[in-house]
């Protein structure tokens, strides 16, 4: 029987260690996959007199790919800490240098047939939060092996379902001030159709070792970067704000306040940038209709306030 795509399911739970796989405990909304097994298969390269090569020895195995999503309260949590690492109650932060970002077990049934993913570890996410939309999340993960219903270490679909409204941008803001401007005291509002936001942790893949054997190790992080995309009709306003956080040297940043929340004004997330490189600011003619500017620009770390901070708010019980 052919698989379809409808009724598949996407669920994830993060590990207490590596190499111990974790039961899911959270569901995610999937748009679709692109997850992977990439097997290396040798070749002794002999020039004994074949038809064809005489060898395909399996040398490695590694799996990666993504994910896309439409993003909820009830797995916006697992995304921001799996990618960010650094957790205070409801609030994520990047963590440190030479530390170690949390690994994930993926259970993924497609049409059915089940397969687990270990150890997973996520590279980048992008945040899409178009105006009237839905806000949408592509994630981008790194992982080890491929289990199959039987496998050690295999796990199963858990019954998890949602409760809450996705998150959109029917309400959303986007805020800015100057460059350092504590979160509360952002105030002045940018009306942009459109805004990108994109962690990327500049993983770098475990060299293979007589120990990691046909599986690759804990991959780490990098030097990570965080940047801001954003479009938005070309006016006196923008101008200025042009001439200011990207021509002129004398406010070298802009702190950046995205907001975006469900139909429940008490679920709401707020990312908050405090120092923000503009590194391109563009609004030309295209013809007779309105004029569209685009903006991007780069998370930088001054001194020591965090680079970048995820708030995710969630109704207190009983309200």
């Amino acid at each position: 029987m052919y698989r379809v795509g409808a009724g598949s399911v996407c669920q994830a739970g993060l590990q207490n260690a590596w190499g111990t796989p974790a039961t899911p405990d959270t569901l995610i909304n999937m748009t679709g996959e692109t997850l992977k097994v990439t097997v290396n298969k040798g070749d002794e390269g002999n020039l004994l007199a074949r038809k064809t090569r005489d060898q395909a020895d399996v040398m490695s195995v590694k799996v990666d790919g993504g994910f896309s999503t439409i993003l909820r309260p009830e797995f916006a949590d697992w995304v921001f800490e799996a990618v960010m690492g650094g957790k205070a109650d409801n609030v994520y932060t990047l963590a440190s240098p030479n530390t170690e970002l949390p690994v994930s077990t993926i259970v993924l049934s497609r049409g059915g047939i089940v397969k687990t993913y270990p150890d997973v570890t996520i590279k980048s996410i992008k945040i899409s939060a178009a105006a009237q939309d839905y806000v949408k999340v592509d994630i981008d993960i790194i992982g080890v092996r491929e289990l199959s219903v039987g496998d050690e270490g295999a796990k199963t679909v858990q019954t998890l379902s949602f409760t809450l409204p996705s998150y959109r941008c029917t309400q959303a803001t986007l805020k800015y001030a100057a460059g350092g401007t504590a979160k509360a005291s952002i105030t002045q509002t940018i009306c942009v159709e459109s805004c990108d936001i994109t962690i990327d942790n500049g993983i770098e893949e475990a060299p293979a070792t007589y120990c990691s054997g046909l599986f690759s190790g804990r991959p780490v992080m990098g030097r990570r970067t965080v940047s801001v995309d954003f479009s938005i009709p070309y006016s006196d306003a923008m101008d200025t704000f042009r001439r200011t956080y990207y021509m002129d040297g004398s406010s070298p940043t802009v702190a950046l306040l995205l907001k975006f929340t469900t139909s429940d004004p008490d679920e709401s997330i707020e990312i908050y940038i405090p120092n923000v490189s503009i590194t391109s600011a563009d609004g030309n003619v295209g013809g007779a209709g309105i004029i569209e500017s685009s903006y991007s620009g780069e998370a930088l770390s001054v001194g020591s306030t965090e680079p970048i901070t995820v708030t995710v708010n969630h109704k207190e019980a009983g309200e």
